[in-house]
């Protein structure tokens, strides 16, 4: 059995799974994230806390980028309507122009349905995203002493962002976060999406992984950090995933598995080098456990 802890509300909850995770992740009293531990004897045993402030993350930058553009659109539906009737009126006076008025009001309505929709569906993928994201931030506070955990990195002249990197006596590790919803089948670095609706390839998380392993990689020879090694990990929040064919250099794992496999992995880096990384990523992270 497992627990949800509120160390906000020092108030704890016992779980049958970590997927009861999954849909639990806040505190119903405070709103604040619930942390996850295999036993309450490990609770007490932690070494991370949760930094007082931080930067908000990319993922959290889009999902409230689209939720603002959702509320243009609704902000605009009555300026539509408006819009029409001031035409309906204009024209019953007899002012011909008015006839752009009663045009422009339903254009304007599509317009904002329109934007509505992309705001809202894009909105609901970010937040998931985010979501995620911080289901696997509680997770690696199981990490030992000794583990660096780094949210939200932004690398030099990179394109976009690395969701966790963990850097640790056991080696370095690269963390990509998915929450898809479905059914999938994974085949090395090939992702189908097996639903009743849908069957279809779609764009690989292995291989984006694998991507920011190799940007990681390069990026600290830049800074004179030579590893023989940087870790691929999927974070995948959820139950259904079938695995055809095992990658051997990207590891596909739900969030809670990972600090297991992290700190009992065979050693590789000495407390030198863990420094010397640690202080080249800090001021490329958004948040730094």
């Amino acid at each position: 059995m497992a627990y949800l802890i509120c160390e906000n509300c020092n108030h704890y909850w016992q779980i049958n799974s970590e997927e009861e995770f999954w849909v639990f992740y806040m505190c119903d009293e405070c709103g604040s994230l619930l942390l996850y531990v295999n036993s309450l004897n490990e609770y007490r045993n932690l070494t991370k806390s949760v930094p007082e402030s931080f930067k908000r993350t990319h993922t959290q930058k889009k999902a409230e980028r689209y939720w603002r553009l959702s509320g243009m659109g609704h902000w605009a539906l009555p300026l539509a309507a408006i819009t029409f009737a001031s035409g309906i009126l204009l024209l019953i006076t007899g002012l011909k122009w008015a006839i752009i008025l009663v045009l422009a009001g339903p254009t304007i309505m599509l317009l904002s349905l329109a934007i509505m929709r992309t705001g809202e569906m894009r909105g609901m993928g970010w937040t998931k995203g985010y979501v995620g994201e911080l289901i696997v931030a509680s997770c690696l506070r199981r990490l030992p002493q000794g583990y660096h955990i780094f949210n939200d990195v932004h690398l030099p002249g990179a394109h976009g962002n690395i969701d966790h990197v963990v850097v640790g006596p056991t080696g370095v590790y690269v963390i990509e976060t998915k929450s898809y919803s479905g059914n999938y089948i994974v085949r090395g670095d090939r992702w189908f999406l097996d639903d009743d609706l849908r069957k279809e390839e779609i764009r690989s998380p292995s291989i984006q992984s694998k991507r920011n392993a190799a940007i990681l990689k390069e990026f600290l020879e830049s800074e004179d950090i030579y590893v023989s090694w940087v870790n691929a990990i999927v974070a995948f929040i959820n139950s259904s995933c079938t695995i055809i064919e095992d990658d051997e250099y990207c590891l596909i794992m739900k969030p809670c598995q990972i600090p297991d496999h992290i700190s009992r992995s065979r050693l590789m880096l000495g407390e030198g080098k863990v420094n010397s990384i640690v202080e080249v990523l800090r001021k490329h992270s958004s948040e730094v456990w």
